[in-house]
């Protein structure tokens, strides 16, 4: 299960690159949970050795291996309701497949719609895990997905994804 909480943001946190069927990514942790994860776009590795933390390491397969795990995902502050039930609809997308903006909106109870959905996702500090990658524009679009990857990597993860999901079935 993920819970996201307020965490100590003066607390000693460490970067660690995590290697991935897509990617390589860069997780920032502390004792208390999960900071932030993105796709490592730098070709150096920014981590200086630091080894990943079991915790971490156990979600990290469990999510590419299509299996539940939990994770305690650190904010700087509460976030807003809208925010909080936008997160929560997000992480109830089955692995390898999709919803649009639009449903997320709706299931979330946002009168605003689908631009606010994709405001939220787009200040998702948690790439995958909050996985943002599943939520897709009007008539099942790809849109939205940051980082200089972009668009080409939200299809990957999505192919991916429902590639894992058709041998497990």
């Amino acid at each position: 299960m993920m819970i996201w909480k307020h965490c100590n943001f003066r607390e000693e946190k460490k970067d660690v690159a995590l290697r991935a069927p897509i990617g390589t990514w860069l997780a920032t942790y502390g004792e208390s949970g999960l900071y932030r994860l993105a796709v490592l776009e730098k070709t150096h590795d920014p981590t200086n050795g630091n080894r990943c933390p079991k915790w971490l390491e156990t979600a990290w397969d469990a999510f590419w291996d299509g299996r539940p795990f939990g994770v305690t995902l650190c904010t700087e502050k509460k976030p807003s309701p809208s925010t909080e039930a936008v997160w929560k609809v997000v992480l109830e997308i089955p692995f390898g497949t999709t919803r649009t903006y639009g449903e997320v909106a709706i299931a979330a109870g946002i009168s605003h719609g689908a631009r606010a959905v994709g405001s939220i996702m787009r200040s998702n500090p948690w790439a995958l895990f909050i996985p943002c990658h599943r939520v897709l524009g009007k008539n099942g679009q790809l849109c939205g997905y940051g980082g200089k990857a972009g668009i080409g990597l939200k299809a990957r993860l999505i192919e991916y994804e429902r590639g894992k999901k058709g041998k497990a079935g």
